[in-house]
């Protein structure tokens, strides 16, 4: 993994080990064999403790990839793909029906960002289907997300609406258990992340402002207040391998409206559709990029219309180098290829121009 250290600090424990066999070898040519084990026990323990350190990098590298995601920007885009939607996409980036393998067989290159959805409306797949299509595009050396479409507590279809008091009532009752047995669910899954040392940057609710979906039917109060507590129950659980993002549709206001506090977000930005490529609350996103150290981006992206023409997939870059500088990146949507590099013009060229940082 590139965010890693572990084999320099390595090769600085093969230097003290040789080091202390050409001393160790002197000293009993000399017959000094007390100083020799002194100094054999200081380099051992001095090895422990960088071996430690290094372990302590490898199993945590959260921190390494925020760092990356932060010097992003100005000159360096991201680029990034939804893998699968709510459909029977699969999951492994090698099927076909896999958005990483379309852009791929399009391209030539694979995105430095894909993101998997956990659908738990459909369950078009299993939990361990997901899991380890996750795993394989980390295995790569992709950077991974994870979107979570929870199912309607109440038992309706994610359209319709639902009561959401009930869920953060002290009683036990029907729609609060169904939602915290997904939330149960979602962090086993999480967990088997963690277990084999992969970050996560986790969007527990997909636009959280879309009224089309029923976490947002209420308004932004309750929105903001199922966020918060996905975040808090999973952080009590200790998972710590999250990188917790949040967006909204682009309408104007509404990444102010329901951003759910500093403390709860790593990773901000909106959606953005059709021709106009636009990011209302820039200005504001920049300051929380300045002043919280937060990471913004396109965090949805469709270029076009399908009723428009294809376009100049260079019109992106020309986008954030013109008006959105400070963007890490953008996160191209599936579902259809008008809305990507595979259905407009000039997607091999956009992604190997040096600005726009892909896999490979």
């Amino acid at each position: 993994m590139n965010f890693l250290i572990m084999n320099s600090k390595l090769s600085i424990i093969n230097y003290y080990d040789r080091h202390m066999k050409n001393h160790v070898k002197g000293n009993f040519n000399r017959n000094d064999r007390n100083t020799a084990i002194q100094r054999l026990m200081l380099f051992l323990a001095m090895g422990f403790f960088l071996l430690t350190i290094s372990l302590s990098i490898y199993s945590q590298p959260k921190e390494e990839v925020l760092k990356y995601l932060r010097n992003l920007g100005n000159g360096s885009y991201m680029f990034g793909q939804i893998a699968t939607w709510v459909h029977n996409e699969n999951p492994d980036m090698d099927h076909s029906t896999n958005w990483l393998r379309k852009i791929y067989d399009h391209t030539g290159k694979l995105p430095r960002y894909g993101c998997i959805t956990y659908d738990y409306d459909d369950n078009p797949f299993t939990d361990s289907e997901w899991n380890e299509g996750v795993k394989k595009m980390w295995d790569k050396g992709m950077i991974v997300g994870v979107y979570n479409f929870f199912a309607n507590p109440s038992g309706g279809s994610w359209r319709d609406q639902v009561f959401i008091d009930p869920i953060f009532s002290t009683d036990d009752n029907p729609t609060k258990s169904n939602f915290y047995h997904q939330m149960d669910r979602m962090a086993l899954n999480m967990q088997w992340l963690k277990e084999r040392g992969i970050t996560v940057i986790y969007t527990p609710f997909v636009e959280l402002n879309d009224k089309n979906k029923w976490h947002a039917r209420e308004g932004s109060k309750n929105a903001i207040r199922l966020y918060r507590l996905v975040h808090d129950y999973f952080t009590a659980r200790g998972l710590n391998n999250i990188i917790w993002a949040y967006h909204t549709t682009q309408g104007d206001g509404a990444l102010e409206e329901y951003y759910p506090g500093d403390d709860y977000v790593d990773v901000l930005g909106k959606s953005a559709y059709g021709t106009g490529l636009i990011f209302s609350e820039y200005s504001w996103a920049v300051d929380k990029k300045k002043n919280q150290g937060k990471v913004i981006w396109w965090a949805e992206l469709g270029i076009r219309g399908s009723s428009d023409p294809p376009r100049d997939c260079f019109d992106v870059l020309s986008k954030l180098e013109n008006s959105f500088p400070e963007l890490a990146g953008f996160v191209f949507w599936s579902d259809d290829k008008y809305y990507n590099v595979t259905g407009n013009l000039n997607g091999p060229e956009f992604m190997a121009h040096p600005k726009i940082i892909t896999l490979k």
